[in-house]
C-alpha cells in the first residue's frame, strides 16, 4: 500500500486563516490595551486617596469609593492593596526618572547641568509633592511589611543609577553616587515636607542647596 504525501492547504484556503487570526490578535492587542488603561484610571484614583490620607488610613474600601467602583472591581485588576500601591508608586516613578533622564540627555556644562537637575527636581516637587510623600511612605513601610521591598529596591536601584549618570556627567568620579544619593534624597524630603507643611521658601532654599551640594560633594576627597 502506497503512502499518499501531505497536501499543503492552497493559497485559497491559507489566506482567510491568516486574516482571522490577525483578526483575533487585533482584537487581544485592543483588550489588553483597554485593560492597561482601565488600570491606569485606577491607580490614578487610589493616588488620589492615598495622597489624602496616607498608606497606614487608605483601604481598598476608600479607593473604591473614590474611583466609583465596587471593591470587587480592584480586586479584577490588583491582586491586594499591595499590589496596588505597588503599581501606583512604579507607575509614577518611571515618569519621574524619565523627566530627570531627558534633563541628564542635554548638552549643558557641569554648572548649567547642576542648576538645571536642581531646578527638575524642584519642579517635581511643586507638581507632586504629595506623591513624593507617598514614595518615602511606602519605603518607610518596606521596614515592616517585606511585601514592599522588592518594589522599593527596584525603584531606590533606578534611582541611584540616575545620580551615578549625574556624577559621571558632571566629571566626578562613580565612587560618589551613594553619597551624593543620600545628601540629595535627604534634601528632597525636606523639601517635599516644607512645601506640604506650607513653607513658601521650602522650594527654592532646595534648589540653592541642591545647586550647591553638587559641586561641594564632587570634590576630590569628598566623604561627607
Amino acid at each position: 500500500m502506497t503512502k499518499t504525501a501531505p497536501t499543503s492547504p492552497s493559497p485559497g484556503h491559507a489566506a482567510p486563516r491568516l486574516d482571522k487570526l490577525n483578526r483575533l490578535e487585533r482584537q487581544a492587542e485592543a483588550k489588553s490595551a483597554k485593560r492597561a488603561r482601565r488600570k491606569d484610571e485606577l491607580a490614578d484614583h487610589a493616588v488620589a486617596a492615598l495622597k489624602q490620607l496616607g498608606y497606614a488610613r487608605t483601604s481598598l474600601r476608600d479607593i473604591a469609593e473614590m474611583s466609583g467602583v465596587a471593591v470587587g472591581t480592584l480586586h479584577y485588576y490588583f491582586e491586594d492593596k499591595v499590589d496596588l500601591i505597588t503599581y501606583c508608586v512604579q507607575r509614577y516613578k518611571i515618569g519621574f526618572l524619565e523627566e530627570m533622564e531627558a534633563i541628564l540627555a542635554s548638552d549643558a556644562s557641569a554648572p548649567e547641568l547642576s542648576q538645571r537637575f536642581a531646578q527638575g527636581l524642584a519642579q517635581s516637587i511643586r507638581q507632586d509633592a504629595a506623591t513624593h510623600r507617598l514614595w518615602y511612605d511606602i519605603r518607610n513601610q518596606a521596614g515592616f511589611d517585606p511585601a514592599f521591598l522588592p518594589v522599593v529596591g527596584e525603584i531606590e536601584m533606578a534611582l541611584s543609577g540616575l545620580i551615578r549618570k549625574l556624577v559621571l556627567r558632571m566629571g566626578g568620579s562613580e565612587d560618589k553616587t551613594d553619597l551624593v544619593y543620600l545628601m540629595l534624597d535627604a534634601t528632597f524630603r525636606t523639601a517635599v515636607q516644607g512645601v506640604l507643611a506650607g513653607d513658601a521658601r521650602a522650594l527654592d532654599q532646595f534648589e540653592a542647596r541642591a545647586q550647591d551640594l553638587l559641586p561641594r560633594l564632587l570634590q576630590p576627597g569628598t566623604t561627607g
